[in-house]
């Protein structure tokens, strides 16, 4: 879709090539992993980073390390983006289905309406960012479908809402599912309506670890020259390979697609969206550099922490 996995591919094997050339000169082994369902796999279905974990992608040998990075057009072709702590959000998505009573248009009294009650939840939602978080962490609540009805001139008994919750804060992505449910169950019951909710989690924070993150930036600068390596702005996009970062210490990085004089600068996932192929060259440079000057283990960069593994 229009997100640039053909590019991600692309730089990928270039990578793997470029390697594969100067493996005979490289400190270490280098692992590939071509990432599927990174923004979550299809509801109902396992897929992602996490399914990835299960079935060992990790295992045998398992990294040191580990770095990905995406298409991003907010950044010209041939820069790249890094940073240390927070970089994607964590994201949630819901079905949340309302059951209220059907009745004729005429005669509202006699039925409970789920497109009016769909509607007070979708507004009572944006309550939990605007006055129950605290305004320096970040929230975002967005209802992206709406379905309900069957005739215009009958009250539908159900009305069906999905779409997702982003944040950049663990403890509020902690908390946010109970208070998700409380909203809806007092906005429905007030009204007669019954529900059910699928709160599904994705994705936690992409958290880049500091001393990779430094690492990568001055890799970068060495083979990129430092006018293009820049420093990200937190997005609240959400991307799974957060899964990855739970396992060993990674860094995340942006690959700028972006070719202003042509206009071509519209986000990803948009009709129009259309990247520099010019990128590709960028983004194996940075990428075959980076690897081979982490398997050199090359401290007089930059130092780097002691990578600590959480418990499996």
């Amino acid at each position: 879709h229009a997100c640039g996995h053909d590019i991600h591919t692309t730089v990928g094997l270039g990578t793997a090539e470029v390697l594969m050339k100067l493996k005979d000169q490289l400190h270490g082994t280098v692992k590939f992993i071509f990432h599927p369902a990174e923004e979550g796999p299809p509801v109902g279905e396992d897929g992602g980073a996490k399914m990835m974990i299960d079935e060992g992608v990790l295992e045998n040998p398992m990294p040191e390390a580990i770095f990905g990075l995406h298409v991003m057009p907010t950044f010209e072709a041939g820069d790249v983006s890094v940073r240390p702590g927070g970089l994607m959000a964590a994201g949630d998505r819901f079905t949340l289905t309302i059951y209220g009573r059907m009745t004729h248009g005429s005669a509202p009294q006699d039925g409970i309406d789920a497109v009016y009650v769909a509607s007070q939840v979708v507004t009572a939602l944006q309550s939990l960012a605007s006055r129950e978080v605290d305004a320096r962490k970040s929230l975002v609540v967005s209802v992206g479908t709406i379905n309900a009805g069957s005739r215009w001139n009958i009250i539908a008994d159900t009305a069906v809402l999905t779409g997702t919750v982003r944040t950049l804060d663990a403890e509020t992505w902690t908390e946010i599912p109970e208070r998700f449910e409380r909203v809806v169950a007092g906005i429905c019951k007030a009204h007669g309506a019954t529900y059910e909710l699928d709160y599904e989690r994705i994705a936690p924070v992409v958290d880049n670890d500091e001393g990779l993150s430094a690492f990568a930036e001055a890799s970068f600068s060495q083979s990129l020259g430092s006018r293009h390596v820049l420093r990200a702005d937190p997005i609240m996009a959400a991307e799974d390979f957060a899964y990855f970062q739970q396992q060993l210490p990674g860094a995340y990085f942006f690959l700028g697609v972006a070719n202003t004089a042509e206009g071509w600068t519209d986000y990803v996932h948009t009709p129009t969206f259309r990247p520099d192929e010019s990128a590709i060259v960028t983004g194996v440079t940075a990428a075959a550099s980076l690897l081979a000057d982490f398997t050199a283990k090359d401290l007089s960069l930059i130092h780097i922490s002691e990578p600590t593994r959480p418990k499996r």
